[in-house]
């Protein structure tokens, strides 16, 4: 080898063609390439079958995940998915603020995003921040779905709505809010008090401009779930007859200016409803739960039966997980699941006392102290992982993982069978 103006320049050894063999080292790449290269018109077929292949995976792909095919989704898995966007430094990892009530941790598109009392944060699957962004809400509450999450000021007028790594929206209501929901399309719901009425539902498009308003005279309504679509919504509320509770399910149709059906139910308080993406509805009272098929007007009612409603969960595609409990101290509970069809699995007993549920693809999760198992629909267990002792919450972030909320940490639990 001799230098050159500057470089170094490769000089064969003259007895190079030679030799019986070469270093690869010795010889430059014109020397050892192979003179007779793959046929042009081979390479354009496998460049074909290849290209046809991949379009064919995309097409299948996308079919069955037609409904998340969202440019804000898109955008998302090419940043987060693709690029790797985010690092981080994995779990355990501890929380901003000084408390997360367990209401307010949730899943976002798999990901853990909770409302601390200072912070609203959302993280990947290694822990690292996808958002970090302050509030100033006194007692905020948090709903989240596979691309928004609204935050909002129970009992005050400030709300905000964010995707993965921003903040989408920031507004106030003129009343005190009771609840919020919001769909993966961005329309949302606002329920407030109401200055004629015991209370008021405004709904709002993705551009935050009010697409439709219903106000109610005869029950305080406090919950509200809007479908998938964005174009009804269920409604639960509560009110006084003859000296007794009754609590009643609203279910309205955007297009309509009356209700479209109306259930009442005597001495029991709802908690909470949902709207599921098969387009009925599963209400969560005291004294028994609720299904109603919509496009029947009928509807199903599972009672307790003397047992106290010790925790439950929902999931919108598969429906509903409830813990009642016999026993003062909520020890001793039987755990079951209301599908999305209306009907109701076998009851699993669980000896200890139920701290927290998830449901999700025909598992079951339950926390205990210091542990999570994971039974199937009918009452076998296929996973029992320790977790730490003071663990409050768990949500399953896709059929194989588990995150788990605690006192001052979050942590992430593979409970693969």
């Amino acid at each position: 080898m001799r230098k050159k103006k500057g470089r170094y320049q490769y000089t064969a050894p003259k007895d190079i063609k030679n030799r019986e063999y070469t270093s690869y080292e010795e010889a430059p790449l014109r020397e050892y390439a192979d003179s007779e290269p793959a046929p042009q018109n081979l390479t354009k077929k496998f460049f074909k079958v290849f290209l046809i292949l991949f379009i064919s995976v995309v097409a299948v792909l996308a079919l069955t995940n037609l409904d998340n095919l969202t440019p804000e989704n898109i955008y998302n898995w090419f940043q987060y998915d693709l690029l790797g966007k985010t690092e981080g430094g994995g779990y355990p990892v501890r929380f901003n603020g000084m408390a997360v009530n367990t209401g307010n941790f949730d899943i976002m598109d798999g990901c853990p995003v909770y409302c601390s009392d200072t912070s609203l944060v959302v993280l990947n699957s290694n822990a690292g921040e996808y958002l970090n962004t302050q509030h100033s809400f006194v007692n905020p509450v948090v709903k989240a779905n596979s691309v928004y999450s609204i935050i909002f000021n129970s009992d005050s007028i400030g709300y905000k709505i964010i995707n993965r790594d921003s903040v989408v929206y920031s507004g106030t209501d003129d009343n005190k809010i009771f609840d919020a929901d919001i769909t993966s399309n961005g329309t949302y719901a606002i329920l407030t008090a109401g200055n004629d009425y015991l209370s008021e539902l405004t709904v709002y498009n993705n551009d935050n401009k009010k697409k439709y308003g219903y106000s109610f005279a005869e029950y305080y309504v406090n919950t509200v779930s809007v479908n998938k679509d964005g174009t009804m919504a269920a409604l639960g509320g509560v009110s006084a007859r003859n000296g007794g509770l009754i609590s009643a399910v609203y279910i309205l149709d955007f297009e309509q200016d009356n209700y479209l059906q109306k259930y009442e139910f005597e001495d029991s308080f709802i908690y909470s409803v949902e709207y599921l993406n098969n387009g009925n509805v599963i209400a969560v009272g005291s004294e028994a739960s609720y299904y109603i098929d919509v496009e029947k007007n009928k509807q199903t009612v599972f009672e307790y039966d003397m047992k106290t409603l010790t925790n439950y969960a929902f999931d919108s595609e598969y429906g509903a997980v409830l813990s009642l409990s016999s026993d003062a101290d909520g020890r001793s509970c039987d755990v079951f699941t209301i599908s999305s069809d209306g009907k109701k699995t076998n009851e699993t007993a669980i000896n200890d006392k139920v701290l927290s549920l998830d449901y999700t693809n025909e598992k079951i999760a339950v926390l205990t102290s210091g542990k999570v198992t994971v039974y199937n629909l009918k009452g076998r267990e296929l996973k029992s992982v320790d977790a730490d002792a003071d663990s409050r919450k768990i949500c399953f972030s896709d059929s194989n993982n588990i995150y788990v909320l605690g006192t001052s940490l979050i942590s992430k639990l593979e409970i693969k069978d």
